[in-house]
């Protein structure tokens, strides 16, 4: 067989190999076994020895010489990245579009956009757009992300102001200190400055970012106090409407990590305080989880998992609107944790409009045990735990009664017995079609009868992502929300949106050691 990776020179040699013994009378089997070589691939070199001799047996190598195909020389390249460090542009800010400007006059070279932006991003103006950003572990920055921001973002979308995040970065290779202003999407305007937090430089940089809009501006400004330099704060009350500069306390971070942030921290979502007076809730504003929704994703661009986080959260939205008494299913695990981040996003900024239940077995680790108080806490949501007094009372457990007994005993009457005892008509539980064969005919709304027990014939079809949640009176349902991912998917997902997890998940260095009898 081809050996991936091998070069063209090795391949050659055992192409002229394969050819002589063919010429020599061996079998291709025979060629097979000596060269490790496919059977097409032998056939295919000795058709073109057959075709145009020696010559035509040896392929040119594939792909591309490092260097090669690029549409930049390294001399063009180290040109553009000096001029964007150290040369001030004759008017307005560098940008995407001035930087080609500029290698369009000075070499005749015509990138586009995105061309020119993938050597941006390599020389580090790769920029993450505020609204991605997760909170950081400083209790005073969260605040202000997840409560003065929104507040001011409102009022200059009021005025059709343009809004920049400006702050200093290093760019380049040796690092060059720039001043740069990022659009809420991440696209940066800079000028380089000699020394930083200089007042003048920041004036000059605000003068030309405020000549390139006609539309007011408000800027959200890091690294230094423009109302402790009595000029910058001068200058700035004089611009009247046109400029409005609010202190921000999160420094620009870069798309790959590697930036001028601060640690961050797990997610929390948090909830604005006319939320919390609604729903009268004791939880701290800063210890829930902030979720950021992109309201400007067109459906026609989602992602695989935009797709199913879409969905998913499109079902939970029907089971609320539809059902009188719902509950979520929370087992701890990877999957519950997903489920719950969508449940989230599904009812920001309020608290999902239902409880959490969990059917405890009472033989679950103390990680899960503190991961799933922590999360409560964190999410503001009631949690319900229940224990089957009979199990209880009679002391099964996996060892003694089997796995079989257990689980009956402990989640599936303990399951119904929570079920009936609270009333739920609905129950999102975490199941996926990619489990096993009894999962993968279950439907999203899988009814039940009031006993719950399941009944093919009675279930119902689920044409166009269109479902009947009707139901007599007794009845219930299971919903799964997640019926459509795969494993691989709630890991993505989970990796997206840096849920937190069990971490009994994950692998652990740990020292063994040998107890000898002495």
């Amino acid at each position: 067989m081809n050996v991936p990776g091998e070069t063209a020179q090795i391949l050659n040699e055992k192409r002229h190999r394969a050819v002589e013994m063919r010429l020599a009378g061996a079998s291709l089997a025979e060629v097979r076994a000596a060269t490790g070589l496919s059977a097409p691939t032998v056939i295919s070199a000795y058709k073109a020895f057959r075709a145009g001799g020696w010559e035509a047996v040896s392929i040119k190598g594939l792909g591309r010489h490092v260097g090669q195909g690029r549409r930049l020389t390294r001399e063009q390249e180290q040109a553009l990245l000096d001029a964007i460090t150290t040369e001030t542009p004759a008017q307005g800010l560098w940008s995407n579009q001035s930087a080609r400007t500029m290698l369009a006059g000075r070499f005749g070279v015509a990138l586009s956009q995105s061309t020119l932006q993938r050597y941006l991003d390599g020389w580090g103006l790769d920029l993450k757009p505020l609204r991605e950003l997760a909170p950081p572990a400083d209790q005073s920055a969260s605040h202000w992300l997840a409560q003065e921001l929104p507040r001011h973002l409102g009022r200059a979308r009021a005025r059709r102001a343009r809004i920049a995040w400006v702050g200093q970065i290093r760019v380049g290779e040796p690092p060059a200190r720039v001043l740069c202003a990022a659009s809420l999407r991440g696209h940066p305007s800079w000028l380089p400055i000699a020394a930083p937090n200089r007042a003048a430089a920041y004036q000059e940089f605000l003068a030309r970012l405020l000549a390139e809009n006609s539309s007011p501006l408000l800027v959200l400004l890091h690294g230094i106090d423009a109302q402790c330099d009595a000029e910058l704060s001068r200058w700035i009350a004089d611009q009247g409407a046109r400029l409005q500069v609010v202190a921000c306390p999160l420094a620009l971070e870069r798309r790959r990590g590697i930036g001028a942030g601060p640690p961050v921290a797990q997610p929390i979502v948090t909830r604005p305080p006319e939320a919390d007076r609604a729903a009268g809730s004791a939880v701290p504003v800063a210890s829930r989880p902030v979720i950021h929704v992109n309201r400007e994703t067109s459906t026609m661009n989602l992602t695989h998992l935009q797709r199913l986080e879409a969905e998913a959260i499109h079902i939970m939205r029907e089971v609320v609107a539809e059902t009188e008494n719902p509950v979520m299913l929370y087992s701890i695990g990877k999957d519950s944790a997903c489920m719950l981040r969508l449940a989230q996003k599904a009812f920001f900024p309020s608290v999902p409009p239902f409880p959490l239940l969990h059917v405890d077995t009472m033989w679950k680790f103390r990680d899960m045990y503190a991961l799933r108080d922590r999360v409560t806490e964190m999410t503001g949501m009631k949690l319900l735990v229940h224990h089957n007094p009979e199990a209880k009372a009679l002391g099964i457990n996996p060892f003694d009664h089997g796995s079989q007994i257990h689980t009956d005993l402990w989640k599936t009457q303990g399951l119904k017995q929570a079920l009936d005892q609270y009333g739920f008509d609905a129950a999102f539980g975490g199941a996926r079609r990619d489990e096993e064969k009894s999962r993968a005919k279950e439907r999203i709304f899988s009814f039940r009868s009031d006993q719950h027990r399941w009944d093919p014939k009675a279930q119902r079809p689920e044409l166009w992502r269109l479902y009947n949640a009707r139901k007599r009176q007794g009845e219930s349902m299971r919903v799964f929300p997640l019926s459509n991912w795969t494993e691989l998917d709630v890991w993505q997902y989970i990796h997206r949106e840096n849920i937190p997890i069990v971490p009994l998940y994950l692998a652990r260095s740990a020292r063994w050691s040998i107890a000898t009898e002495r």
